[in-house]
């Protein structure tokens, strides 16, 4: 449930580029702090180029910038690689926290956000939402998984930067991302299979077409 899934050329210019950028400015003799601090700018230009697309503030778009910043700021005031690596970490704890927060009102983050990120399927989400109790239950459910997802996600690249070399973080970085975003779609569509529905969120537009028409 992201912004950027339906893009792959994103994903490229978040994850594959900056970790080459990084071994190769390493490479070349450029210092860890330095080939970090370079390295984070594609990213950096993705976000900021989502934030002026889209015309409005994007939640995950506004917290990498943040992240980004914040950490690029610590780590050369303090000259700690370290704190730039853990920057995944400043993203998915708040990530947590607000979507776990998200359970106290009636539509709950994971929802929202999916609502939003599809805009052809938003009135079928809410005509069930509204009427369809195994439905809200499910994304309520959703919501809670990668709530706690996020809080692992966090903790795990904390342990990982600060126990391992800092020559293998980076590498290690694309990949604890991408296995939480794929192993997070395994309990999304089962729960989403036993509430009968995931066929008008994720399946072919004529499921929709005949939910319209009922």
């Amino acid at each position: 449930m992201s912004s950027r899934s339906g893009r792959p050329w994103l994903l490229v210019l978040d994850i594959a580029i900056p970790v080459a950028l990084f071994y190769g400015l390493r490479a070349a003799g450029v210092s860890n702090v330095t080939a970090l601090l370079i390295s984070t700018v594609p990213a950096l230009v993705s976000s900021v180029a989502s934030l002026v697309r889209q015309r409005r503030a994007d939640l995950v778009s506004t917290a990498v910038i943040f992240s980004l910043v914040g950490s690029a700021v610590i780590a050369w005031l303090g000259g700690d690689a370290r704190i730039l690596l853990v920057r995944g970490a400043w993203i998915s704890l708040p990530f947590a926290g607000v979507t776990l927060w998200s359970l106290r009102h009636p539509q709950p983050l994971c929802y929202t956000f999916t609502r939003a990120v599809m805009p052809r399927r938003a009135a079928v989400m809410d005509r069930l939402y509204d009427e369809d109790p195994r439905f809200r239950l499910a994304w309520r459910r959703i919501t809670v998984l990668w709530g706690i997802f996020s809080i692992i996600d966090a903790v795990l690249r904390v342990v990982l930067t600060y126990t391992l070399p800092l020559s293998v973080v980076p590498a290690l970085e694309p990949i604890i991302t991408v296995a939480t975003i794929v192993a997070l779609q395994v309990p999304t569509h089962v729960l989403l299979r036993r509430s009968g529905t995931i066929h008008l969120v994720f399946g072919p537009r004529r499921f929709v077409d005949q939910l319209e028409r009922s």
